[in-house]
């Protein structure tokens, strides 16, 4: 019997798990395995992060946060490997603990680390105290300063004004309106209107840094002084591709995407035709949500299925709607769809299609855990 051929994926995000389960299901297990590579034993749903950090209310933690014991049928050969990928060779992964992962076809969806609260430990144990020690600082500081209002820090505000209702917050942001011009001057412009009905101060067109050691206030590079106790940075967030440039440094770009053709396979210099990217790391004109993940997924397991069978790839990625939907809690929030003249929703819409639920019982479907 001929031994059996490895698809390997790092990265257990979103990504990773969908397209390592869509593989799984259609694959021979008598000649095909599966090795999803995870740097830690637990599936994180960026969704309702924020909200965990902020508060025990509604129990999100127990259930944003998933074992990766069952993301596969039980009685395959596929599995969760937990370890850190540190380089790939032309048909090997090596891990940090020095076992190696042998490949036929390699997917990458090694997704982004993010500053600030988001930087989860890798650990259970550190994970526990990192979402205590948080909701800690929030619980007990009295002038909160968000740097950046992008999609974290403008919901971070949201969910801290919608828990501490007297609590100073201030969003610093070097744009003159939040977000970033992929959205309207109308839609950033609500965001503004909405956030500082709920209470949050802007400073807008200006930047911070976060400050050493002990302080009191924070001074911005006009020469504003904004008084602070806590300064989270909420920065864009990097991609986890480093590590990938020695393998073929012709894939990574400036910014650390992974380059990509249409078929989301990625153009190797050695002209091999066997690796693919999904999920944040793809170098793709478009901005990195949850939502787009599906289309990636839909494209990729078809187009590896195809060249297992030697086959032309059937599928091109062609990317998707800018659509956002931003939650200040469970029931406030605003929306933006761009369809006719570009379409703004408010708290009703916000709360009912994500603010109230996070979208994690999808979360809990996803890892087994519903």
């Amino acid at each position: 019997m001929a031994p059996k051929k490895n698809i390997v994926i790092i990265g257990a995000g979103t990504a990773g798990i969908e397209t390592a389960q869509g593989l799984s299901k259609a694959l021979d297990p008598s000649e095909w395995s599966i090795k999803l590579v995870s740097d830690r034993p637990f599936h994180l749903h960026y969704l309702a992060l924020l909200r965990v950090l902020v508060t025990e209310d509604g129990g999100f933690a127990e259930k944003a946060i998933n074992p990766l014991d069952r993301i596969f049928q039980p009685g395959r050969p596929d599995e969760v490997v937990v370890g850190n990928a540190t380089s790939v060779q032309d048909g090997v992964v090596n891990l940090e603990d020095g076992r190696q992962l042998p490949y036929d076809y390699l997917v990458l969806a090694t997704g982004t680390t993010w500053a600030g609260p988001l930087t989860f430990p890798k650990s259970v144990d550190g994970k526990d105290k990192w979402i205590a020690d948080w909701r800690e600082k929030f619980r007990t500081a009295s002038d909160i300063v968000i740097l950046g209002a992008g999609a974290v820090g403008i919901e971070l505000s949201g969910e801290l004004k919608n828990y501490y209702p007297n609590k100073n917050v201030t969003v610093i942001h070097g744009d003159v309106l939040p977000m970033n011009t992929t959205y309207p001057d109308k839609f950033r412009r609500r965001i503004v209107e909405r956030w500082e009905a709920l209470g949050v101060n802007f400073v807008l067109g200006d930047r911070g840094s976060l400050p050493q050691g002990d302080y009191t206030s924070i001074t911005t590079d006009k020469g504003q002084t904004i008084k602070a106790d806590l300064v989270v940075p909420t920065w864009g967030g990097r991609r986890n591709t480093a590590f990938l440039k020695s393998f073929d440094p012709t894939i990574v770009t400036a910014e650390g995407n992974i380059r990509v053709l249409p078929t989301l396979r990625v153009p190797l210099s050695n002209g091999k035709a066997n690796v693919y990217a999904v999920g944040d790391v793809i170098d793709w004109q478009e901005q990195k949500q949850l939502a787009k993940v599906p289309y990636h997924v839909a494209v990729v397991v078809p187009n590896i299925l195809a060249s297992i069978q030697g086959q032309k790839a059937p599928k091109v990625y062609g990317g998707f709607m800018e659509a956002i939907l931003l939650p200040a809690g469970p029931s406030a929030g605003v929306m933006y769809l761009p369809l006719l003249w570009g379409i703004i929703f408010g708290d009703w819409v916000s709360s009912m299609l994500k603010a109230k639920t996070l979208f994690v019982a999808k979360a809990q479907a996803l890892t087994g855990y519903a």
